[in-house]
């Protein structure tokens, strides 16, 4: 039986899949498939998903008539997967070839009664360390748990709404059949946080590992580093945190957090740097800038999150101040 399906979605970028398909099949320790989307691309890239499912019994190839988008891509590899465990990784990332016999190896020691498991039942989710290298190279920090142990799925979304832990897909192996009762969340940016968050809300037990497995290079010119319009992703994602949070039972001041720190200070940010005509700025602040009210700056006041009190607090009284304050921010 396959264990694990790695899900590697790419659109125009042919330049990194060939490296990106080696690299997945030189992974040793566990039984693993590879499951390649190409997501309408145009550069050439599908030519290389078509040969390498021609040339690799390993491989699963699809190809998608138009551009979907990466949720919806993803969501195409999950159908087309036949293993136990979904890893999700791109094409101009890396990965180390032991990385997924230790997500495996977080996955299989993790039982009911394990110390990964915290004896809250069967695991759904691994989740593992991981490098971020900025474009720069220069600043690089690593993301994920401190210390091995497990939490409740309700615990680890609880934890994820609170910055403890990140919404990264590719430091995170997902059980298949907790991924297919989940929606993949159609946003132009930030869909991974989106599906984190179903599917932490719905995991039976989250398993905890300090094995970094993936290093993760934001490039110039990608949708993350990039200005552009990101208020109707926000939306998108905002509505599927809010859901996973009620489905599991997890509101209240936390979710709050969330919503001030992620949705409301993003989306001011985005209104202030984004492509938005003079109208459509000045409307998105006014509605952004109606949220921050007591009970929102009150969570970070409680929390002691002083950056995010300053810029929430010069986001409510002045515009212009908030602006300068993220541009000293981002020296």
């Amino acid at each position: 039986m396959t264990r694990i399906s790695v899900v590697l979605p790419v659109h125009d970028d042919a330049e990194h899949l060939p490296a990106a398909i080696e690299a997945v099949l030189g992974l040793h320790g566990a039984d693993v498939e590879l499951v390649l989307v190409d997501d309408g691309s145009s550069d050439g890239s599908a030519e290389v998903v078509a040969a390498a499912g021609r040339d690799h019994s390993g491989v699963t190839a699809v190809v998608l008539p138009a551009n979907v988008g990466v949720a919806r891509a993803r969501e195409a590899g999950v159908a087309a997967a036949r293993g136990e465990w979904v890893w999700f990784v791109d094409s101009d990332d890396s990965w180390g070839p032991g990385a997924a016999a230790e997500l495996l190896a977080g996955a299989d020691e993790a039982g009911a009664d394990g110390p990964r498991g915290g004896g809250a039942g069967v695991v759904d989710v691994v989740v593992a360390g991981a490098r971020l290298v900025p474009a720069s190279g220069r600043g690089e920090r690593r993301v994920g748990p401190s210390a091995a142990g497990g939490l409740t799925g309700p615990a680890a979304l609880r934890s994820l709404l609170e910055g403890g832990l990140t919404g990264h897909l590719w430091n995170k192996l997902f059980r298949r059949s907790l991924l297919l009762a989940c929606t993949f969340t159609p946003a132009r940016t930030q869909s991974d946080l989106a599906l984190v968050a179903q599917a932490l809300g719905r995991a039976r037990a989250v398993a905890l590992i300090t094995a970094s497995v993936y290093t993760y290079r934001k490039r110039p010119g990608s949708i993350i580093t990039s200005s552009g319009r990101r208020a109707e992703s926000l939306a998108l994602v905002e509505e599927a945190v809010t859901a996973a949070a009620g489905r599991a039972g997890v509101a209240g001041s936390s979710l709050e957090y969330f919503r001030v720190r992620y949705v409301v200070l993003s989306g001011i940010k985005d209104a202030l740097t984004g492509s938005y005509d003079e109208a459509e700025r000045a409307a998105l602040l006014a509605g952004l800038r109606r949220r921050l009210g007591p009970r929102s700056l009150g969570v970070l006041i409680v929390r002691r999150d002083v950056r995010r009190t300053a810029l929430a607090l010069t986001a409510k009284v002045s515009p212009a101040l908030h602006r300068r304050l993220l541009l000293r921010a981002d020296r």
